[in-house]
């Protein structure tokens, strides 16, 4: 991984006084958390709170899967601590609507005793309402409930356009500034698809689960107690096997181009899939998922690092990104920390602002299929036994041990750190020592202080809710709740006024969404 380090230095060489550029960035977070009952930790068969606003049209807090699914989403903002505060307040306005409920603090879900107590989550009458319900209902069908309800956080992030320019300007660089910026970004998707695997490593929280989660199916991990699963060499069962993916059909994707990947994503939302043409599309007279095609849309295809652009009114993904190119990329590979109020703590983000900023400033080679798909295994190996770090792992057809892999990763990043100064590099010194010292890894303080309760996962990370969600919990200033409250109305003005407009039948909405 030499290559990777030189390749790095000489790309930062070329910029000369342009560096600190890199130090200009937009950082936004998004965060999934599961209403439970405050009383007996067991997720809500409560609606979706008005107070809170409607989760078809605000900016900031929606559902995602479940009715009782919160997705919590900050405006982009120019630092990781800035992007936190942003969503410290949204939990905490949220939270104070609440009655009777708290958040579950991690990625597995709480104890489910059937996939019946899962409520699809419901935004209304109107066909783009019917739509994103409709999308749940088919993913329910597709891979079941219970996975669904997994939780994670998603970090979006992109360099400013001057920096852009800049790099663009040193490397005689001839492109448009918008194919410019997307090729950088899809080197980034390249190195993340091939280097991410750091990401379990170090930010992996979800080592124990509820053994409910697999009930009446195929249980292979050890047991911690009887009611409890974890992993004994790992650190992140939700990019485990149980968790997301597409692996019922098989399609291709390529970041080696915009064109390719939109190319690839196009095929699989309007090629059928055998397994998924076995569910009826319609039957009885109502829909059962939007088609039978490998995705029923784009946002099904699951992936650890995702190209995006800014969709308008009009447009959706694929159009979005073929008009513009990429605005922004996202990081979906980051387990929640349920010993943290909002999942994750800043000392994460500066680490994940220089995993990606390395990315996007790296020239990475073009990817094979093969290698794509080799590459998320390795996600899962680490995910599974990250912690047996002198296991053979293979990178780019060159085998080292996996902390030999990690290192080179650590590595690679000082640069970037020297760049952007004191607070970064003292966030990579602390994850080389995760590393040196695995105990101090989240999933393994997670593990320690559950066994060390001598609770169960249900009884233990309830009574971790309580603690960060009530008896931590602090209210917002009067200023913020008033603007708060008044953007849950705005949104629910804005539900009320595409309800009250002429609605084409279903049928040809959807139609029309598949018109490129």
């Amino acid at each position: 991984m030499n290559k990777l380090y030189s390749n790095l230095k000489q790309n930062l060489d070329l910029l000369g006084t342009h560096q600190n550029k890199i130090k200009d960035v937009n950082v936004g977070l998004e965060r999934e958390t599961l209403r439970v009952n405050q009383h007996t930790g067991r997720i809500s068969n409560k609606p979706h709170p008005e107070a809170i606003g409607s989760a078809l049209t605000h900016s900031h807090i929606t559902t995602d899967f479940a009715e009782p699914m919160l997705e919590f989403v900050t405006n982009p903002v120019a630092s990781v601590e800035e992007a936190l505060q942003d969503l410290n307040h949204i939990q905490r306005f949220t939270l104070s609507q609440l009655e009777d409920e708290i958040f579950w603090p991690g990625s597995m879900p709480p104890f489910i005793a059937s996939e019946e107590e899962i409520t699809i989550a419901q935004y209304g009458n109107s066909n783009d309402a019917k739509m994103k319900s409709l999308y749940r209902k088919g993913l329910s069908l597709r891979y079941g409930k219970m996975m669904q309800v997994i939780s994670g956080i998603h970090f979006n992030f992109s360099l400013k356009d001057h920096f852009f320019k800049a790099f663009q300007e040193v490397t005689s660089n001839n492109d448009s500034l918008a194919a410019f910026k997307t090729a950088r970004y899809l080197h980034a998707c390249r190195n993340v698809s091939r280097y991410g695997y750091i990401i379990p490593y170090l930010l992996g929280a979800s080592p124990a689960m509820d053994k409910s989660f697999l009930a009446g199916k195929e249980n292979v991990f050890q047991s911690l107690n009887d009611t409890d699963s974890y992993l004994p060499e790992g650190e992140s069962l939700r990019l485990s096997d149980i968790g997301y993916g597409n692996n019922k059909c098989h399609f291709d994707v390529s970041f080696n181009n915009i064109e390719e990947f939109t190319k690839n994503i196009q095929f699989a939302i309007s090629t059928p899939c055998n397994i998924f043409s076995q569910i009826p599309v319609i039957e009885n007279g109502e829909y059962n998922q939007i088609n039978n095609h490998i995705l029923q849309i784009e946002n099904e295809y699951y992936a650890s690092i995702r190209p995006k652009q800014i969709v308008r009114k009009g447009e959706n993904f694929l159009t979005a990104l073929n008009h513009r190119g990429i605005e922004y990329i996202e990081l979906r590979s980051i387990d929640i920390n349920p010993l943290i109020a909002e999942g994750i703590d800043v000392e994460s983000m500066l680490f994940l602002q220089l995993f990606l900023t390395a990315s996007i400033l790296t020239d990475a080679p073009d990817l094979s299929q093969k290698e794509y798909e080799h590459n998320q295994k390795n996600l899962k190996i680490v995910a599974k036994t990250g912690l047996a770090l002198d296991q053979p792992f293979i990178v780019s057809d060159e085998e080292y041990t996996l902390k030999e892999a990690l290192l080179s990763v650590i590595k690679w990043l000082e640069p970037i750190a020297q760049i952007l100064g004191e607070k970064h590099q003292k966030a990579l010194k602390n994850m080389l020592e995760k590393i040196e010292q695995p105990e101090k890894l989240p999933s393994q303080k997670v593990l320690q202080a559950l066994t060390e309760s001598q609770k169960p996962y249900q009884e233990f990370f309830f009574e971790t809710a309580k603690s960060l969600y009530i008896k931590q919990f602090k209210s917002l200033e009067n200023t913020e709740t008033d603007q708060f409250k008044n953007l849950a109305k705005e949104s629910l003005a804005k539900q009320k006024a595409i309800e009250e407009a002429p609605q084409i039948p279903f049928s040809e909405y959807l139609e029309n969404y598949f018109k490129f």
